[in-house]
């Protein structure tokens, strides 16, 4: 686990808000063109994480990349499981993903709502959020009650685009959040470089 966007557009752009009211950021790590910050919230005890990099890549790869869901334990940290449950358009979709902790903490599931919008020809916003009530909880595994995150990619030129990622997630359970917040900057920064690696390859 993290231990694992004419006057349409600014319609749709007005209705996606921040993840959180991101304050007392502080930069984590800042290795391979990636920048990791954590801060403080006025919503939760558990930081925030924002992330921040560039891509050889386009937001036609990018996307591709995202919504490939199965292909998640490829490159997203601790990721053990990833499947669709749902696809709602081809933009959209409902997804159950596990994730492995470490000993003696226990594993984490959730079900998460992927959109992905297309704001302007060079401007990509992309959620993930969890849905309750979708499929029953399962023995063993925590269910995780809030992760909401948000990305916002922008082609800067030709195959390079700016990607900004931010993230708040509550992992329920018993697990200090001490411990979530001290290891909150591994987790992004591996997820990431493994993407970036895998986009700049292709």
């Amino acid at each position: 686990m993290i231990l694992k966007g004419h006057c349409f557009i600014l319609l749709i752009a007005s209705s996606f808000s921040p993840v959180v009211a991101q304050s007392d950021c502080t930069l984590r790590k800042d290795q391979d063109s990636i920048k990791v910050y954590t801060c403080n919230t006025d919503t939760s005890k558990f930081k925030s994480i924002r992330t921040e990099l560039t891509v050889h890549a386009n937001l036609e790869q990018l996307e591709n990349f995202i919504l490939d869901i199965k292909n998640y334990i490829a490159w997203q940290y601790n990721t053990v499981e990833s499947k669709i449950l749902k696809k709602i358009s081809k933009s959209e979709y409902l997804y159950y993903v596990k994730i492995e902790a470490p000993w003696p903490v226990a594993d984490r599931d959730m079900v998460i709502r992927l959109r992905t919008i297309h704001l302007t020809d060079t401007q990509l916003y992309i959620s993930a959020n969890t849905e309750s009530g979708i499929i029953p909880e399962k023995k063993g595994l925590v269910r995780v009650p809030t992760s909401r995150s948000q990305w916002t990619a922008i082609e800067q030129k030709k195959n390079r685009i700016a990607i900004n990622y931010s993230i708040q997630i509550d992992p329920g359970g018993n697990v200090p959040s001490w411990l979530v917040n001290w290891v909150s900057a591994n987790a992004p920064y591996r997820s990431f470089k493994k993407l970036k690696e895998t986009l700049e390859k292709k």
